[in-house]
């Protein structure tokens, strides 16, 4: 396969983690420029990817007015910016890997949809879950027809509270108004596109929700708080205080320390007390400005009379999605970050059995996946395997070669985009929504 050339849009955390696959495949894939209103983190791209400075470029507008041929635009600017982005670059002819999500408006993403038609485009959206060795095999395991049709999906994931406070109570996601997307669909887009690609002998036809802020609010905030941590007369009873929270555990420093704009490793102690005093991480997790959700369950019903249900909770103990599928003579569940899969079925001789105990009913075989996806592991780190994977099938995809069947492109990632629209249009209004709506 011909090495494909690839141009960063945004050089944040996830364009960087997609981009980071030309230095381990460097004979598949070469960062050729990158794009970032940011001086900084274009200068970070430029060590880390080897780029000159006739190679980077502080807009978008000045990167399409030199007509810089290319393969494939990384795109991972924030949400609110997709789709004008998406927009100019398909106009010009780019394919497009698009972090997700597409959009918070069903309009967009079939005006995105309809411009990658138009252009002879391709958009891939990076819905990496379904590239993990986990999905994956679920996937096959299901597709394989061996215990029959999906009749319910069960899938939950819980946010961690260290991540849920750095990204979603004080991180750059915590207002619908300021990034483009509520809670939903900025953290579990993942989670509603993957039960329409495990199920996509059918589609969602009905959604209902309900979801609230209920913990991270102000009526919370332990008696006398202020609103930074700071000179908080109840700080040393409270686990959020930012000192410990964020420069003790310090668990996501690529979101917490990003706008000091130095390399982490040389940011000083001071440097980072000075930052919490007056920026929104140094504030009360109950005294943000966060307008999202903290908690939300969906529930959706499938053309064919499958259903589904997805819970969500910000600021669990432990981190984990979990999935449990019930199909006609079996089952799959398990937890990905265990990496292994139990695989049920149901035993169709126990009913010539006169004397059966309930085990006998079924037989439990389970999958330990040999994909290594620990920490030490450079080749395979971020979201299960997923960041990696993905970009093994886009250079295949874009070489026209056989990929995976996690391969996603925009038409596979609509029916998801559309249940989290449904979800959230059921919870603010105390609905059923049906899904045709946004297919007109």
């Amino acid at each position: 396969m011909r090495k494909l050339k690839a141009v960063m849009l945004s050089c944040g955390e996830r364009s960087t983690r997609y981009a980071e696959y030309s230095l381990k495949k460097p004979e598949e894939l070469e960062i050729i420029a990158a794009i970032d209103i940011n001086p900084f983190k274009l200068e970070r791209a430029k060590q880390r990817f080897s780029l000159t400075e006739g190679q980077l470029f502080l807009s978008l507008e000045d990167f399409l007015s030199k007509n810089i041929k290319c393969d494939v635009v990384i795109n991972g600017t924030m949400d609110d910016q997709h789709y004008p982005t998406a927009m100019a670059l398909l106009k010009k002819g780019y394919n497009i890997l698009l972090e997700k999500p597409v959009t918070a408006k069903p309009e967009e993403l079939l005006d995105i949809l309809g411009a990658a038609k138009k252009n002879d485009c391709k958009v891939i959206v990076c819905h990496v879950l379904r590239y993990t060795p986990f999905n994956r095999k679920v996937k096959e395991i299901i597709d394989s027809g061996e215990i029959g049709r999906i009749m319910d999906m069960q899938l939950n994931e819980h946010v961690w509270h260290g991540h849920f406070v750095n990204a979603y109570v004080r991180g750059k996601w915590r207002s619908e108004k300021e990034c483009g997307s509520g809670l939903l669909l900025a953290k579990c887009c993942h989670d509603t596109d993957l039960m329409c690609w495990l199920n996509n002998i059918t589609v969602p036809t009905k959604v209902s929700s309900f979801g609230s802020r209920a913990f991270y609010c102000p009526e919370n905030a332990p008696e006398g708080s202020t609103e930074f941590c700071k000179d908080c007369p109840v700080k040393d009873r409270c686990i959020f205080d930012a000192y410990k929270f964020e420069l003790k555990m310090d668990c996501c420093p690529q979101y917490t320390w990003a706008e000091i704009n130095k390399a982490e490793d040389e940011i000083t102690e001071e440097e980072k007390k000075e930052f919490l005093t007056k920026n929104e991480y140094g504030k009360c997790v109950y005294k943000t400005d966060m307008d999202i959700v903290d908690r939300q369950c969906v529930s959706v019903n499938f053309a064919n009379g499958s259903i589904a249900t997805l819970n969500m909770v910000g600021g669990a103990s432990r981190a984990g999605r979990h999935i449990h599928i019930i199909c006609e003579y079996g089952e799959v569940l398990g937890y990905i970050e265990d990496n292994k899969i139990i695989f049920r079925k149901f035993n169709k001789q126990a009913v010539n059995n006169k004397y059966r105990r309930d085990e006998d009913y079924y037989t439990d075989k389970e999958i330990l996946l040999d994909t290594d996806l620990s920490e030490g592991n450079n080749s395979v780190t971020g979201h299960y395997g997923g960041d990696y994977y993905i970009m093994q099938d886009l250079v295949k995809f874009l070489n026209g070669a056989d990929t995976s069947r996690s391969m996603t492109v925009i038409e596979d990632s609509v029916n998801g985009h559309f249940i989290v629209y449904a979800a959230e249009e059921s919870r603010l209004n105390a609905t059923v929504v049906n899904l045709e709506k946004y297919r007109k």
